[in-house]
């Protein structure tokens, strides 16, 4: 699917922040960031999982979302072409950036993209270790372009984690993701809770091994 808009620019001129949509940080001064930039109605779950492993970690946190009625997915920009200002001053300098998408899939399974091949290895590792099915992330999801904002950090490489329609309703304890149930807390299952750990865990090893 074409995106309506070119960039993040281009969105803001012609949408309302607000009414369309809305961005949510966390910054806590932390040297890794967990982004979601197709939040909300778009590639629903991916904000909430973010959020979850962002506080859990103590991690930075930033997450677009779509609050549309419909049409949210109009407002999808392809992450090589969100500049919008504020994520791009966030990422500067980051030692780990990880971008949390939502994609196709009739199984639940994890896709692992992105420039950081050794924080994939050990993501790849903790996950299968609790259970989710993982593969290389393939075009056009890979996350390999310099020019993508997740390998932009201070290492210019990250990782973009891709996960399927299926995994994402099962992290919601009845497996439904429209705006009620994602935002209820207490509807959060132990599989998103799971992948949460899983993700920090896999942080805290690259860390424990740059020290």
């Amino acid at each position: 699917m074409v995106d309506r808009y070119t960039s993040f620019t281009d969105l803001a001129q012609q949408t309302t922040e607000g009414e369309d949509w809305s961005i949510h940080t966390e910054e806590r001064g932390a040297p890794d960031l967990i982004t979601a930039i197709h939040g909300g109605a778009i590639e629903r779950g991916t904000s909430e999982v973010a959020e979850l492993i962002a506080r859990r970690g103590g991690y930075d946190f930033y997450t677009f979302k779509a609050t549309r009625r419909n049409k949210n997915n109009e407002l999808h920009v392809t992450s090589r072409h969100f500049n919008e200002p504020h994520l791009e001053t966030l990422v500067q300098g980051k030692r780990h950036v990880i971008s949390i998408h939502g994609c196709r899939g009739l199984k639940s399974k994890v896709y692992l993209g992105g420039l950081d091949h050794t924080l994939r290895e050990h993501l790849t590792h903790v996950l299968e270790k609790r259970s989710f099915l993982v593969e290389a992330a393939p075009p056009p999801i890979s996350g390999m372009h310099t020019d993508n904002f997740v390998n932009c950090g201070g290492r210019k490489k990250g990782v973009q984690i891709e996960l399927t329609e299926p995994l994402r309703k099962a992290f919601f304890n009845n497996k439904k993701f429209n705006l009620h149930n994602r935002e209820d807390e207490s509807n959060w299952s132990p599989v998103m809770i799971a992948f949460a750990e899983a993700v920090i865990e896999a942080i805290d090893i690259m860390n424990e091994e740059e020290e």
